[in-house]
């Protein structure tokens, strides 16, 4: 089955790896801005609190400073705390208030229209936090309902925390400078560990990518590892042997048949042709005997094929390609004179050191002149050069048409003018031999004048 090429303007498939980095980063930022926030507020109710019991104390320490008597409740203050609520600009102040809320007496700072507490307390400090509806500000204060001879009263200490220099807004003004630059590299230090993580994590899937994509026809008998996968992977690596495994059957079966059917073929056609030639003359025969030869031809094509196309290992050695090439060009030269056609050696004394088998690399070299001689006019040269790695076989005939070059190298695809001999496997055959042995065999495609087949060869280790 053809695969068709992805069409212009076709959306790129998504990459895993950059899905999990993006999602994974997003849920990290999100994490950390979720646990910022939940710290910055539990540390503003933690202050607050401290406020809280700072202003609580003051309270107590000030009830002790009521002095009691026949007139109204007086405090008279020890001087360390005199010098506290006297200092300037001072965040705390006291009130001594009746419980209609009329100022008895005050110090430091100021709060006069903060409105007393719903409750009386029952002994127990009450805690208020109010906006000043003069100044706007926000206020903490901490009121002591008490009740003596001269009636209830209230005693309140206050604290304006809208002030900037407010022990609260230090603090929190303080951590907050304290924790950009932290937050911004634990976020880098974060991210970077997701993308090692991740990358980490892919490791194993692209060793086994790249193991699939080293599968070939001449090593279906290989399967993919499922070592060290993640555990939702192993399925789909199961399933993927498992159709290796079926392809590798229906495939050996077809090419036994191909080779089984081949061989069976050799005898009959060689004990016909020997019957033939035994009971009538060249004459009589005619061209049956050019049919038979053309039969047995093919025979050994569909025989090599599958040889090829088998498991098989053949036996490789170092060689000179390109004096097997000259070799084979030495062979040949008679049927291409009888033709018409002069091969030339541009290179005779060139070397193109190899690794493989020599028998098979002939076939190619074979192949490739002999379809020369067959597809190209009277007159034609056929020119056989090299260079350090590789050899070429071209010629000045008409050379290949575009459309037909792309599918030139397919089994029995002979072009579009071919009225010769063949079945259209030699160029197929050159092809797979070459592969076999790890080389490569290609049609230049901008080659001047005629056809140009490139050969390149492994160097011996």
């Amino acid at each position: 089955m053809a695969i068709l090429p992805p069409e212009r303007g076709a959306m790129r498939a998504p990459s895993l790896l950059r899905a999990l980095v993006v999602r994974l980063t997003i849920v990290v930022v999100l994490a950390l801005a979720g646990s910022y926030l939940v710290l910055y507020f539990e540390f503003r109710e933690g202050l607050w609190g401290l406020e809280g019991q700072s202003i609580a104390i003051q309270v107590q320490d000030l009830r002790a400073s009521i002095v009691p008597g026949t007139d109204a409740p007086r405090l008279e203050l020890p001087r360390h705390l005199q010098a506290f609520y006297a200092q300037p600009d001072a965040l705390n102040g006291y009130q001594l208030l009746s419980a209609d809320g009329t100022m008895l007496a005050s110090g430091g700072f100021s709060a006069p229209d903060l409105p007393l507490p719903v409750g009386q307390g029952g002994g127990q400090v009450v805690m208020q936090l109010e906006t000043d509806a003069v100044s706007g500000s926000r206020i903490m204060a901490a009121a002591l309902h008490l009740d003596d001879r001269h009636g209830p009263y209230w005693l309140r200490v206050v604290r304006n925390l809208e002030d900037p220099e407010s022990l609260v807004a230090q603090l929190m003004l303080g951590a907050l400078d304290e924790l950009y630059w932290p937050i911004a590299l634990l976020l880098i230090a974060v991210v970077s560990v997701v993308v090692v993580t991740v990358l980490s994590s892919l490791r194993s899937l692209r060793a086994v990518s790249h193991q699939a994509s080293m599968l070939s026809l001449y090593r279906l008998d290989e399967r993919l590892h499922a070592k060290n996968l993640p555990r939702e992977l192993v399925p789909l690596v199961q399933a993927v042997n498992a159709s290796l495994g079926r392809l590798e059957a229906d495939y050996r079966v077809q090419r036994e048949f191909t080779a089984n059917a081949a061989h069976e073929l050799r005898t009959p056609l060689a004990t016909l042709r020997a019957r033939l030639e035994s009971r009538f003359s060249a004459q009589e025969l005619g061209d049956v005997t050019f049919e038979i030869e053309q039969l047995a031809r093919l025979v050994e094509q569909l025989l090599c094929l599958a040889r090829l196309d088998s498991q098989e290992q053949f036996q490789f050695a170092a060689f000179d390609a390109h004096a097997v090439a000259l070799e084979v060009a030495r062979e040949l030269a008679p049927v291409a004179l009888e033709s018409e056609h002069y091969v030339i050696a541009t290179t005779p004394d060139a070397s193109v050191p190899a690794y493989g088998n020599a028998t098979l690399t002939r076939l190619v070299f074979r192949n490739l002149i002999e379809n020369a001689i067959q597809y190209t006019p009277a007159g034609t040269s056929i020119t056989l050069s090299a260079d350090p790695a590789t050899v070429i076989i071209a010629d000045d005939g008409p050379g290949i048409a575009a459309h037909t070059a792309a599918s030139l190298f397919e089994r029995f695809r002979r072009g579009p003018n071919a009225s010769g001999p063949g079945a259209g496997l030699g160029l197929a055959i050159a092809k797979c031999i070459m592969e076999r042995q790890g080389g490569r065999l290609s049609l230049d495609a901008n080659a001047a004048r005629g056809a140009r087949f490139v050969m390149e060869f492994p160097e011996p280790a």
